[in-house]
């Protein structure tokens, strides 16, 4: 059998590539030439040696957990019917692993589906072998490696539609990485009346005019809450999007901001288990909706509906790639995402 490159991850801070078998067509499957593959910010709480994450999916970590996906396919079996080769591609790997008989696939929610949560994402590798449901054609204007920046940005349009945006909201976002980058410019799209995001680094701030962000102030400044107040003003966000997660104290932050009766967002993953002020939250009847990732909301799914939102320029994702690097050097790849101060954003490895 044909040969491929995959990397695997067998430690904290060492990836490396090795030969597998590159996957065959059969009847009801395609293959997906990748493009290119996001680093995810979940990526690199196992690339630092987080407890919590390793506890969860133990080393060696086959692929290297890559899961965002932009591509071309490149065959297709005989039962296919929706794409066809040559067709660039988003890829969304619940919907691709998840059974389609479940209550949770019958309501969308394709991420708890249970044969999509035993699903072992195929990681950083050259060559995907996949259903058609879970491939989303992409339009003139969104080439096949930018394909990739629509995983990270589903999951943050999907709590937004979840919430059920009505237009006029004011929105708190803390962090402007690519997930709060990303919900900023969702929430304008969505009707946001005035969105305020937080940045801890000189290149995320100057990217808030593309996403339409209203103010940006700086984590690093004293008072940050008072600040966030203040821009946002009307005696607090109604909407609060948290994405910094790691060990911050955001969630806290989160609920100093947030109004009466309004909604905290918690989409960070924190490398261990953090509190939350149950008397402030219930003070303030705060509603909390945490949202893992993406499925079909009314009609559309998420994932289409992020590249709709690209595709018409509302959302900008394309601004978010500050690094692209092939698959040889994937451990620079993952040393550059890490470290801010590389002025990265969105690093996407090209296979």
């Amino acid at each position: 059998m044909a040969k491929m490159k995959s990397a695997v991850m067998l430690a904290p801070g060492r990836i490396v590539l090795e030969d597998v078998e590159r996957p065959e067509v059969d009847d009801d499957h395609v293959i997906v030439q990748t493009a290119g593959i996001g680093v995810c910010g979940s990526n690199l709480h196992w690339w630092r040696g987080s407890g919590t994450a390793t506890a969860y999916w133990p080393f060696p970590i086959r692929g290297g957990g890559g899961h965002e996906y932009g591509g071309v396919v490149v065959e297709t079996g005989k039962n296919i019917r929706r794409v066809q080769p040559g067709d660039r591609v988003a890829i969304d790997l619940f919907h691709s692993a998840s059974c389609g008989q479940c209550e949770y696939c019958a309501a969308g929610a394709f991420s708890h589906c249970a044969a999509a949560g035993q699903f072992v994402t195929p990681g950083f590798t050259e060559y995907l072998k996949l259903p058609e449901k879970g491939l989303h054609v992409l339009p003139d204007g969104i080439e096949p490696h930018l394909g990739s920046l629509i995983e990270p940005a589903a999951t943050p349009v999907a709590a937004l539609r979840r919430l059920g945006m009505r237009g006029g909201e004011r929105v708190v976002v803390i962090g402007a990485g690519v997930l709060g980058l990303a919900a900023a410019g969702a929430a304008k799209a969505l009707g946001a009346e005035k969105v305020v995001i937080t940045a801890k680094y000189d290149h995320q701030a100057a990217l808030a005019p593309r996403f339409g962000i209203d103010a940006v102030v700086r984590s690093g400044e004293d008072a940050v809450g008072e600040r966030l107040l203040e821009e946002v003003g009307g005696g607090g966000a109604d909407i609060v999007v948290e994405t910094v997660g790691g060990n911050a104290p955001t969630l806290a932050l989160a609920a100093d901001v947030v109004r009466h009766r309004g909604t905290v967002i918690p989409l960070g993953l924190w490398d261990e288990p953090v509190p939350v002020d149950s008397w402030k939250s219930a003070f303030k009847e705060i509603n909390y909706l945490f949202c893992l990732a993406y499925g079909q909301c009314g009609l559309k799914t998420d994932y289409r509906f992020t590249i709709d939102l690209m595709a018409s320029g509302r959302l900008p994702l394309e601004a978010l790639v500050t690094h692209e690097l092939p698959l040889e050097r994937i451990a620079d790849a993952f040393d550059v995402a890490a470290n801010k101060n590389s002025g990265s954003v969105k690093v996407v490895v090209r296979p």
